[in-house]
């Protein structure tokens, strides 16, 4: 990541959010990023709500220099954990990718419990619907979930089945309604073969935008900010 000197950075959206973050302002990150709607784990006792409204002209999207080493890749079905995302993307500079199946999921909450429990149940890899170029590039993946069923989604097997991850940082980023993201790290594990992985952070996908100011102190923490 890189740095400047604080008398010679101008204050853009970027710099306005890392200034925010140093002092604890959320809300200064959470009206640049907007809203949110609800996304949790899928477990018997919690439920989600579908992003109906998600953009998908974020899929893909590159917006920093040409050679970046970092990406910030995210399933999100609802939108809260592309909120958390989107809110890294802001504190540290890297490429953005949103990962989504080649045939979407429905838009039912009721069928999507039902598809992605039968998904885990059977170890299905659904399809991506786009490729990262360039993956040699990224020695530092932020990688972003909801938790479904108490484990991770099987999308999200699927991208780490799809990119060697040897000799890379993965850091894990999630988002749910009760569970923690240690329950899916023997997955990510098992998946990342030679991967450092550093210490996640869960979000409760009820109140995504009033705890961003977590995801800022776990940057800190990480030394990543």
């Amino acid at each position: 990541m890189k740095t400047n000197s604080p008398l010679t950075t101008p204050i853009n959206r970027r710099n306005f959010l890392r200034l925010a973050a140093l002092v604890g302002t959320s809300a200064a990150a959470s009206i640049l990023l907007g809203g949110c709607s609800s996304e949790q784990s899928f477990s018997p006792q919690d439920a989600t709500q579908n992003d109906a409204n998600s953009d998908s002209a974020t899929q893909a999207e590159q917006n920093s220099p040409s050679g970046s080493q970092t990406l910030i890749a995210v399933f999100s079905w609802s939108g809260n954990t592309l909120q958390v995302a989107e809110h890294i993307h802001e504190l540290v500079q890297g490429d953005f990718f949103r990962i989504e199946p080649a045939t979407p999921y429905t838009d039912n909450y009721n069928e999507l419990l039902d598809i992605a429990q039968q998904e885990q149940n059977d170890d299905t890899r659904p399809t991506l619907s786009s490729t990262i170029e360039n993956w040699d590039n990224y020695s530092t993946i932020y990688l972003g979930y909801p938790i479904w069923w108490y484990d991770a989604p099987q999308i999200i097997k699927t991208f780490l089945d799809t990119y060697p991850l040897s000799g890379k940082t993965l850091i894990p980023f999630c988002t749910s309604g009760g569970s923690s993201i240690d329950q899916t790290l023997p997955s990510i594990e098992s998946l990342a073969s030679g991967a450092s992985i550093a210490t996640g952070i869960t979000l409760d996908g009820d109140s995504v935008e009033s705890q961003l100011d977590q995801v800022d102190s776990w940057l800190g923490d990480l030394g990543l900010r």
